[in-house]
């Protein structure tokens, strides 16, 4: 039976999805008519946006694994709750904090990094009779730790719409090998990362990022089908 999420609960999990992991944090103890928003509202400058409010209690709530409405509306005086040590500047502002990318975040951006400055990059269509053109195989030239040479090493698949853009990429964990049956992960265009293996979520790209690989991976597959 399938559990329904209220959109107020989406949100939540959305936003916290994308708030960077704090590691700087302090001790503070609940007074009497305290909340999460209050805390957060006490912390900015007096002008504080309700956004901006609602950012700085979520990165609170998240630091405390108070991951639902009800857990945030569940904290009682005396209580000692963690808070961002250095997350608000002294204008009361609250800073950028970049999220300390994931294993598959990284391994995205370093097949990106690959496909835009490696000259050893070989192209295949993966022709077959139901998609002919529709998927290609990206290789590499790559020296193994044990000082063999390949120059097959695989770097990424991508898969393409009959539009000529492309649907998803497959690729490698850069650092171990996770599904012992093919690719670790799956990039979707709209920048999220699939566990290949369990089938979940596993990181997403920004927007730019995203666009920077959408662009070179296309830009190579029309150099390629110019002069396979």
């Amino acid at each position: 039976m399938s559990v329904q999420i209220s959109q107020e609960q989406q949100y939540i999990n959305a936003v916290m999805a994308k708030l960077p992991e704090i590691k700087d944090k302090k001790v503070h103890v609940l007074q009497k008519g305290e909340c999460l928003w209050s805390i957060a509202k006490n912390s900015l400058h007096k002008g504080a946006s309700n956004q901006e409010i609602s950012t700085l209690m979520l990165m609170i709530a998240k630091l405390n694994n108070l991951t639902t409405v009800e857990k945030m509306n569940n904290i009682k005086a005396n209580e000692k709750i963690y808070l961002p040590a250095d997350c608000v500047d002294n204008n009361g502002q609250i800073k950028e904090i970049k999220r300390e990318l994931n294993a598959a975040e990284k391994t995205a951006l370093g097949v990106l990094h690959t496909l835009k400055t490696d000259k050893t990059i070989d192209i295949e269509d993966a022709f077959s009779y139901w998609r002919p053109g529709l998927l290609y195989h990206v290789y590499n030239e790559h020296r193994y730790a044990d000082g063999f040479i390949s120059s097959h090493h695989p770097v990424t698949s991508i898969n393409m719409n009959k539009d000529g853009t492309i649907k998803n990429m497959a690729f490698n964990d850069a650092e171990k090998k996770i599904n012992p049956w093919g690719f670790d992960y799956e990039l979707n265009a709209d920048g999220t990362i699939i566990n290949r293996y369990s089938k979940e979520p596993c990181g997403k790209l920004s927007s730019e990022q995203m666009e920077d690989m959408l662009t070179t991976g296309e830009n190579l597959i029309n150099k390629f089908n110019q002069n396979p």
